[in-house]
């Protein structure tokens, strides 16, 4: 029997853990390949944890490096068996100055960058691959060219004469977009009011919050409450980025794995056959 294999293409150091760190961390466990991309190096980032901003002149230079290394630590806690770092200048938020900065990855040609993903799509010869929708999921630029980017070397990747010396041509057999339904959102914020915790995201309507699917386009729910835990010990290697007011931390751990147990994907390409709902990302693929 073949080893299915999964390949999750992410902007930034931590969009793994936050969008699918049980789901990956389940894979593991059921012997599946998991291997991360990270497109950037993170470096514009907001520094959260207090004792680092407090040193920001010292720390915002070894950002990159910073985030390297924690990337590295919460892949080993999800059982991620390799990561690829692309290494493309992070582009900052959208509408910044940075976004046309030289190196950015918003302005780095997505010719090359799919021919970069093509090299890894088959060497690794993942049957799913995971990335975001076409809004990035939130409107970042650095999201939004990992999900042209990935389209295009998903399609060039089984195409022979494309990056012909990018190695062998390989079909992947579906595509995902990570996503976060309304309906969740909405449970989110009934439970943190009943419990008297903040409100999760602020005080922004959850109309108004940029990363919110529509139910109707959330094809995949995955039950990640065995991988909760570890989920949230890889969360917390983030520790630039991710501090103990992050939503995601504020629960105890016993809540966490009654309440978040669902990891939600959107089908985008499938070239199997399967229901309209589904409960694994490998659902249809024959290995």
């Amino acid at each position: 029997m073949e080893q299915p294999r999964l390949l999750a293409v992410h902007a930034h150091a931590d969009d793994e853990t936050i969008t699918m760190g049980g789901t990956m961390a389940l894979c593991a466990d059921r012997g599946v390949r998991v291997v991360n991309v990270c497109c950037t190096d993170g470096s514009l980032a907001t520094i959260v944890d207090p004792e680092m901003a407090a040193r920001e002149a010292e720390v915002r230079p070894r950002l990159a490096e910073i985030r390297r290394e924690e990337l590295t630590r919460a892949c080993r806690v999800l059982g991620v068996d390799e990561v690829h770092w692309l290494g493309y200048r992070d582009s900052g938020m959208a509408g910044a100055p940075t976004n046309s900065d030289a190196g950015a990855f918003w302005r780095a040609d997505l010719d090359e960058v799919a021919g970069r993903l093509v090299a890894i799509i088959r060497s690794v010869r993942p049957h799913v691959v995971v990335t975001y929708d076409a809004n990035g999921a939130y409107g970042h630029p650095d999201h939004v060219q990992a999900h042209r980017a990935t389209l295009l070397a998903v399609e060039a990747a089984r195409v022979g004469d494309r990056y012909p010396d990018a190695g062998a041509p390989w079909t992947v057999s579906k595509i995902y977009y990570t996503a976060f339904p309304r309906s969740e959102a909405e449970r989110i914020v009934a439970l943190a009011q009943a419990a008297g915790l903040p409100p999760p995201f602020g005080d922004t309507p959850i109309d108004e919050l940029g990363f919110i699917a529509d139910d109707a386009v959330v094809t995949t729910g995955v039950d990640v409450r065995t991988t909760i835990p570890r989920k949230l010990a890889a969360l917390r290697e983030h520790r630039s980025q991710i501090g103990p007011d992050f939503p995601m931390l504020l629960a105890p751990e016993e809540v966490m794995v009654k309440e978040f147990s669902v990891e939600h994907f959107s089908l985008a390409l499938t070239r199997v056959a399967g229901g309209a709902r589904e409960s694994d990302l490998f659902a249809g693929v024959a290995v």
